[in-house]
């Protein structure tokens, strides 16, 4: 518990391979089924036109998880 706060302090952002660790969904699944979500968008980032999206950690963690706990059956 104590471990997992210090990380969650630590962590500022999340990457698609951090989502994919977090979730143990397929990229194609979060793809579909998550990351294209308005409330999941909001925290996407992307520095440049092509780089790398990365998301603000901890609403989208929570985001994620209130869609699945909430509208999921």
């Amino acid at each position: 518990m104590i471990q997992e706060q210090i990380e969650d302090d630590v962590t500022l952002f999340w990457d698609i391979d951090d989502i994919i660790r977090e979730t143990r969904y397929k990229k194609t699944f979060l793809e579909a089924n998550l990351l294209c979500d308005p409330r999941i968008k909001r925290f996407e980032r992307k520095p440049k036109p092509r780089s790398k999206r990365i998301w603000l950690a901890g609403p989208t963690k929570e985001t994620i998880k209130n869609i699945i706990m909430n509208e999921w059956s």
